[in-house]
C-alpha cells in the first residue's frame, strides 16, 4: 500500500467518541457502507487505518472491529481475523 493519503488528511473525516474511544468515520461512503471515497481512490477506512498503523494485511486476513462499529477506524480497535468463517463483525 502506498502512502498518498496522509493520516492528517483522513482525521478531517473522523469524529472521536470519547465515551467509546472510537474514531467514527464520516468521509464519503459508497453503496456497501464501508468504502471511502476522499477524493484520491477507493479503499476501506478500516483497512486503510490498519495498514497505515500496522503494516501489510496478510492473505487470508481481514480487518474486524474489537468494539463492533463497523465505521470505527481507531487502531486501537482493530484487529484481524481470518476471511473463512468470517460473516460480518467479531471480536
Amino acid at each position: 500500500m502506498d502512502n498518498r493519503i496522509s493520516i492528517e488528511k483522513l482525521m478531517e473525516y473522523v469524529v472521536p467518541v470519547t465515551e467509546s474511544g472510537c474514531w467514527i468515520w464520516i468521509g464519503s461512503m459508497q453503496e456497501d457502507s464501508r468504502r471511502m471515497n476522499a477524493e484520491w481512490e477507493n479503499v476501506h477506512p478500516d483497512e486503510y487505518f490498519w495498514e497505515v498503523h500496522f503494516g501489510h494485511i496478510p492473505t487470508g486476513q481481514c480487518v474486524c472491529h474489537k468494539c463492533n462499529v463497523q465505521c470505527c477506524v481507531n487502531p486501537s480497535h482493530l484487529c484481524l481475523k481470518a476471511t473463512e468463517g468470517v460473516s460480518g463483525e467479531t471480536a
